[in-house]
């Protein structure tokens, strides 16, 4: 299967105490690596959403980003009726003890330590659901974020298939070269040797000539390239239809193509066959970077 590594996603839940929103977002990385932001009152939590993401893709670098904006009801403070009483009667006193008459600002005494009591997370009925809330906004971020990097990966797909069918005809085409090329460059082989023999006064053994031909085929001969080439081809092509993201499969496949390509480039005297070469040479070139980019 053809997944990106890049993709992006927005969730929400809901819950009494407020709105969590969820943002996840991931690029290129040859590991899997996970960034999570939480708010501070969720700051526990963060090792269970690295746990739980990590289950959820290969490679890539993803980054996790919670906002919570929480109901009024829940953030606003109560009054500490006793304690701001006590500040009150402490402050009159002194007041009088000073012979200063003044009016208390009360909203300068709610201010002073003690007087209001903001409300804690931990203290909120709900903070046991909370790993059901959890995983119903990760599930929903995951899956969009999925999502999208199926959708980049199926263009990523139609691409790399288009320069891998461009591969497949080059190779065919080499195929095709190679045999009037051997059978040319073994003639000419065979004229030069005699001719040089001829001009030291020497005969030509065939026996011999052949026997040295049989050695010198090994070294030029690139129908073993040209079918590993071709298995690789067909099995790209297969691993690109599984089920599971193959990005790492794919990427090994290009370097055993490439190495294929680079032999047989070496063996080959033939200009054409090795402009082939060269083409598909950059053919795999284009196929390995838009592999780069997936999963």
């Amino acid at each position: 299967m053809y997944v990106s590594m890049t993709g992006f996603s927005r969730a929400q839940a809901q819950a009494s105490w407020g709105t969590l929103n969820l943002e996840i977002s991931s690029v290129n990385h040859r590991y899997q690596e996970i960034s999570v932001r939480l708010p501070r009152e969720f700051s526990s939590w963060e090792p269970w959403f690295h746990q739980q993401m990590r289950k959820k893709f290969r490679r890539g670098k993803v980054q996790m980003r919670m906002e919570v904006l929480w109901a009024p009801t829940f953030k606003m403070g109560k009054i500490n009726r006793d304690i701001m009483s006590s500040y009150c009667d402490e402050l009159l006193q002194i007041q009088r003890e000073l012979g200063q008459a003044k009016e208390l600002e009360l909203e300068k005494i709610a201010t002073l330590p003690g007087v209001l009591d903001m409300p804690r997370f931990e203290d909120s009925g709900e903070a046991d659901s909370l790993e059901s809330v959890f995983t119903r906004l990760l599930d929903d971020g995951a899956a969009g974020w999925q999502k999208m990097r199926e959708l980049e990966g199926s263009h990523l797909r139609d691409d790399v298939l288009g320069h891998v069918e461009e591969l497949e005809k080059l190779v065919a085409d080499i195929e095709n070269k190679w045999q009037p090329a051997k059978d040319a460059a073994f003639t000419a082989m065979r004229e030069r040797l005699a001719d040089a023999l001829a001009g030291l006064g020497e005969k030509l053994d065939e026996g011999r000539m052949f026997q040295e031909i049989v050695i010198l085929s090994d070294k030029w001969d690139v129908s073993e390239e040209i079918a590993r080439l071709k298995s690789h081809i067909s099995k790209f092509r297969s691993t690109g239809d599984e089920k599971e993201p193959s990005g790492r499969k794919l990427d090994f496949l290009v370097q055993e193509m490439n190495r294929e390509v680079n032999t047989l480039d070496s063996k080959v005297a033939d200009a054409d066959i090795r402009w082939l070469a060269v083409d598909a040479k950059a053919a795999l070139e284009m196929v390995r970077e838009q592999i780069q980019n997936l999963e």
